[in-house]
């Protein structure tokens, strides 16, 4: 052969692939932490809430069935008391209806929360299912693929001459090299650990 391949470091794929494999960490983590929030939030609206202000709600009920009573009670034990001598009892059974319509909104809202948050959550997820691919499927091929290379050259440079024939024997690497990106084997598996789920609020 009239040209050599000129190799000066071969530590340098190993550095990149390292790179890659971080890469690829990082950001399974980011997507990993993003899943988290949406399904806290979920879970915060459809099912931590809804008990909550069902018996809110129960004991609203009460104070506005409580404060009828009173004022129905009142005036017919003094029929003939002006009506400006319920005013507070009046004001008393207002205010609890008032408290009874606030925390009825209040779980109209959550119901149009909840089909807010699933909406966006099935967004999130689609707008990032290529990055997903992008670092579960190629991230692994393109590791796998440095270190077929890494390997490839490692047996290269102990080679005492050139191959006789060089294309024949890149033709077998470039194969071994398909086959590890296939197999996925060059790319240490990323720990359920280095996920760490952050505390519940």
């Amino acid at each position: 052969m009239s040209e050599q391949a000129r190799i000066t470091s071969v530590e340098s794929l190993d550095r990149f692939r390292a790179a890659v494999k971080e890469f690829q960490l990082s950001g399974l983590r980011a997507l990993g932490s993003m899943s988290q929030d949406v399904q806290r939030m979920q879970s915060w609206i459809d099912h931590e809430q809804p008990p909550v202000w069902r018996i809110r709600i129960r004991k609203i009920e009460a104070e506005v069935n409580n404060a009828r009573s009173d004022l129905e009670r009142a005036r017919i034990s003094r029929p003939n008391d002006s009506p400006r001598m319920f005013l507070d009892m009046q004001k008393a059974l207002q205010k609890a209806q008032r408290k009874q319509r606030q925390a009825m909104e209040r779980v109209q809202l959550l119901k149009k929360w909840s089909r807010t948050i699933d909406h966006e959550g099935m967004l999130l997820r689609a707008g990032t299912q290529s990055l997903s691919t992008m670092l579960e499927v190629d991230m692994n091929q393109l590791a796998a693929k440095l270190k077929a290379l890494s390997r490839h050259l490692e047996a290269y440079l102990r080679l005492t001459a050139p191959p006789a024939d060089f294309d024949a024997w890149a033709r077998e690497r470039d194969a071994e090299a398909a086959d590890l990106a296939r197999s996925g084997e060059a790319v240490d598996p990323v720990p359920d650990e280095a996920i760490e789920p952050e505390d519940q609020p």
